[in-house]
């Protein structure tokens, strides 16, 4: 056998718990300790799983962050890499082992990952008798080791690497090396393409993201006007929910380059957007607290100065112009009507059958898959990439929170009798 160089201590987050229904990876770590127990090196990126990412709750991955991270497939070789000649670890160990064998297994790669391969620090506590409990947080509680960020595959891998030195050092026969994990260690891998992997990091709490009109480039000026139809369409759909997400802003800055518009000009068809909607709100005769309130969303939505919003509702009333017809543009965001077609994605805060329960009480038809016929999407996730998301951007139909979709199922009125 080729020697040993100490400990990989591994930690995944995925999207559920079953391999058997196409849960998979969406974030990994790998942390190098030494046979004494300490720390040398860490590794961590999130894993763009190619689908919904499940109970966002509780591992907090967003998905405008995974869609940007590596596949597993474009992973794996810098993930052998690190784990070769050394001794596989992890806390409850079965588990990351079922889903690192079920990513490798689709690259058809024979691996190590059996339950016995891997040295487990829930059952080495359990034998070193620390504590009762066996989750990570409760024995690293008994060991008296740092507080962490839980449900991080980075943090719950440190976890676990501290605890494996504490184990080392106070119980060295709860952790003894096995054959089996000797042999996995010294695994025959085969030669996998080490590309540069370009790792991608969780956004850090309190992060603001820029707004998608500082990522328009500046553009010498044009002849002519250019047709901005699509791009009012995609804006219309964005801010349904009084919402862009990071996958629409995206959408817009392509939109807007494909159209050529220098950002000077998106500013001014967003002053003319919001014009638009300060014009339908004096219809009645009466701006509500609401709709001010409304205007103000879609202002900081388009990074326009809030202050201007009271400017154009003044000029508007004083014009007295009367509302464009047939406006599809409404004050208040998405507007539910009984008969629509709506799809549901991702795991909700409130229960799937609650919500398909109220929807139908109103009138509104919950359906499995996304047609043109949809009316929007509601997502757990915009940023969703389950394959209804895709789907649905596919078919042009607007991608919503959850939140704003129940807020337009409320403003629809009573249930029908």
């Amino acid at each position: 056998m080729k020697p040993v160089h100490g400990y990989a201590v591994i930690d995944t987050e995925t999207t559920g718990i079953r391999t058997g229904w196409h849960h998979r990876i969406a974030e990994i770590a790998v942390v190098h300790v030494d046979p004494h127990g300490r720390i040398t090196d860490e590794w961590v990126t999130l894993v763009n799983p190619d689908r919904d990412l499940g109970p966002q709750a509780i591992h907090g991955i967003r998905a405008a962050d995974a869609r940007r991270a590596p596949r597993f497939e474009d992973l794996a070789g810098e993930l052998v890499r690190r784990l070769s000649g050394r001794v596989m670890v992890a806390h409850n160990w079965a588990f990351d082992a079922m889903h690192l064998r079920a990513e490798f297994g689709r690259l058809g790669i024979d691996t190590p990952f059996e339950t016995d391969s891997g040295l487990c620090t829930m059952r080495a506590a359990g034998r070193a008798r620390l504590g009762s409990g066996r989750s990570l947080v409760d024995c690293c509680a008994a060991a008296r080791l740092p507080e962490r960020s839980w449900h991080t595959a980075l943090d719950d891998a440190r976890g676990a690497g501290d605890l494996l030195g504490f184990l080392l050092r106070s119980a060295p026969n709860a952790v003894a090396t096995t054959e089996t994990q000797l042999r996995a260690a010294d695994w025959a891998w085969p030669r996998l393409a080490r590309s540069a992997v370009h790792t991608v990091q969780r956004t850090t709490v309190g992060h603001v993201e820029p707004h998608f009109l500082a990522r328009l480039v500046e553009r010498m000026p044009r002849d002519g006007e250019p047709a901005v139809d699509a791009y009012f369409a995609m804006l219309d759909d964005a801010l349904l929910d009084r919402q862009i997400s990071a996958t629409e802003g995206e959408a817009l800055v392509e939109v807007a380059h494909d159209l050529g518009l220098h950002k000077n000009e998106v500013v001014a068809l967003h002053l003319s957007y919001l014009r638009d909607l300060a014009r339908e709100a004096w219809a009645d005769q009466v701006v509500t607290d609401e709709e001010r309130k409304d205007l103000l969303t879609v202002a900081t939505l388009l990074a326009l100065d809030s202050g201007i919003v009271e400017t154009i509702l003044d000029e508007e009333r004083d014009a007295g112009q009367a509302p464009v017809p047939d406006h599809d543009r409404k004050v208040g965001g998405l507007i539910l009507r009984p008969g629509d077609k709506v799809v549901l994605t991702g795991d909700m805060c409130r229960g799937r059958a609650e919500i398909v329960a109220e929807a139908a009480a109103a009138g509104i038809r919950v359906t499995t898959s996304v047609s043109k016929q949809t009316r929007v999407l509601a997502a757990a996730d915009p940023d969703s990439m389950s394959g209804k998301a895709k789907r649905a951007r596919e078919c042009g139909v607007p991608v919503v929170s959850e939140s704003a979709f129940l807020q337009a199922l409320a403003r629809l009125g009573r249930p029908l009798t």
